[in-house]
């Protein structure tokens, strides 16, 4: 077994172990969306990230320390950020794969200005089809009419994202009541890529309900796909009738400089899924832990450089 998480298996050969490239920016933690499973990579006082030679300073000592190829813009909703536009543009003018989670609650203009500036893929976060089913899951609940424009705008941006050659996928959180089956099959009829997530709140049934959907499909996994260093991985999947696709699934790694004193050591449920960045009153801050407030988890750029947690994973 490769994960406590979800029970499935494949042959050793078929597991691709990619070296640690990722870095994650939460760019603002303000959202339009106030899902009831949202995390807000771990901060909810956050501040809009600011740019400029400061910022990209220290975007190059990641790159030239830990070999960062690769930026994951998430917040919040970075389109809700104001300098997104800018900020891919910086990023992408380093050498650095840009990419994005969005709710996709934006004009198609957007998506157009990002793709100029460099943006490479963006992921839209789908949960159902269903406008009572969106709104019920937003916390205070929101109208069927909300929810209807919500999604309106969700899959238009999705289609306008594929016509203008970005790369697109969609990002779906199996909770109790979810409908993913309408989600996997939308998916196929448009031809969009999909990757399945669970719910990590406590006492969900997601787990379940995603294997659930897994044998009614008669589906198989035909590879694992593991990054060094961090938890987060994911199984390829394909159908009984061809269509492939992801779920994501959690591993249990750790750094031992972070974890092994954690009261969270034995019932975490994200473990170390990699480095995160956040904007603090004037500040940028590195997390490295999504449950907790405290030194290491989180941390000045200059401590982190300096800290255990960075030679364990320079070492590792």
């Amino acid at each position: 077994m490769i994960t406590h998480s979800i029970p499935l298996h494949c042959q050793p050969e078929r597991i691709i172990i990619s070296p640690y490239r990722s870095l994650r920016i939460k760019v603002t933690d303000r959202c339009p969306f106030t899902c009831n499973f949202c995390h807000h990579e771990g901060s909810k006082r956050s501040d809009d990230i600011q740019i400029g030679k400061p910022f990209e300073t220290i975007i190059k000592r990641f790159v030239r320390e830990l070999k960062i190829t690769e930026i994951h813009l998430t917040g919040g909703e970075p389109s809700a950020y104001g300098e997104l536009v800018n900020l891919v543009k910086l990023i992408s003018g380093l050498g650095l794969e840009v990419k994005m989670t969005s709710n996709g609650q934006f004009d198609n203009k957007l998506l157009d200005d990002l793709k100029k500036s460099g943006l490479k893929s963006i992921n839209i976060s789908v949960h159902t089809l269903d406008p009572v089913k969106l709104g019920a899951i937003m916390s205070p609940i929101r109208d069927q009419h909300w929810g209807k424009k919500a999604l309106e705008k969700q899959l238009s941006n999705l289609i306008y994202a594929r016509k203008i050659g970005l790369k697109s996928k969609i990002n779906t959180v199996v909770q109790n009541n979810s409908d993913v089956t309408n989600v996997i099959t939308f998916c196929k009829d448009n031809q969009i890529d999909l990757r399945i997530l669970d719910d990590l709140n406590p006492g969900s049934l997601s787990i379940p309900r995603i294997i659930e959907t897994l044998r009614a499909m008669n589906a198989i996994v035909t590879g694992i796909n593991l990054t060094e260093k961090a938890s987060g991985f994911s199984y390829n999947i394909v159908s009984a009738d061809g269509f492939e696709f992801k779920v994501k699934a959690i591993r249990k790694n750790i750094l031992k400089s972070l974890c092994n004193d954690c009261h969270m050591r034995d019932t975490c449920d994200e473990w170390f899924y990699g480095i995160r960045l956040e904007q603090i009153d004037n500040e940028l801050i590195v997390r490295l832990c999504i449950h907790r407030q405290d030194y290491p988890a989180k941390q000045t750029i200059h401590d982190f450089f300096a800290s255990d947690q960075f030679i364990e994973l320079l070492n590792t």
